[in-house]
């Protein structure tokens, strides 16, 4: 069994992201072999990070980035579901990415998914940038969901057919990916 969080990387209250997220870790459940569950990332409550040295030196102490680094490394692998804010990926889920321990991610597949008025295709290319410093399997496959076409009045999230076949492909990459590094970690 694989299990995947899939993180909502917005913490807005008025987000669309949450309801992108139950559907990615729906589509991904289809999946034979996996079990994917939301993690909500405003759930964690993460202050800014102010901690004394990088994670890469020593994991954070905030006691809120304590369970969130505890929660992430009870996964397999991860899904991040990203708006795009000016041209990159939100403030809060970098600072969350932040706060996480590198060998928390290491050797661990992750996919992306992203939404935004040209779907995506910027924030998933910072989250690439970032993740490579934790050396993980960032697989090829992606979802990329555009506001103006699957959702409707921007708000309600309607995704087009095309994309239903989407979530499943990148998370058998996932699953493929996530078997491969299991004997490095």
């Amino acid at each position: 069994m694989t299990t995947i969080a899939v993180i909502s990387g917005s913490v807005r209250p008025a987000s669309v992201g949450g309801p992108v997220a139950q559907w990615v870790a729906d589509k991904a459940n289809t999946v034979e072999g996996v079990e994917a569950t939301v993690l909500n990332l405003a759930d964690f409550n993460l202050p800014i990070f102010v901690e004394d040295y990088p994670t890469a030196q020593r994991p954070a102490t905030d006691p809120a980035a304590v369970k969130w680094n505890e929660v992430l490394a009870s996964y397999d692998a991860y899904i991040f579901i990203t708006p795009e804010y000016n041209h990159s990926i939100p403030g809060a889920l970098k600072n969350a990415i932040d706060f996480i321990t590198p060998s928390v991610l290491a050797n661990k597949a992750i996919g992306l998914v992203s939404y935004s008025f040209t779907s995506g295709i910027r924030p998933i290319e910072a989250l690439r940038l970032i993740l490579a410093n934790f050396t993980t399997g960032v697989v090829g496959p992606q979802v990329n969901l555009n506001l103006a076409t699957d959702f409707e009045n921007m708000s309600d999230f309607t995704p087009a057919a095309f994309h239903d076949g989407e979530v499943p492909a990148m998370v058998k990459a996932i699953v493929f990916q996530d078997r491969a590094l299991s004997v490095l970690r």
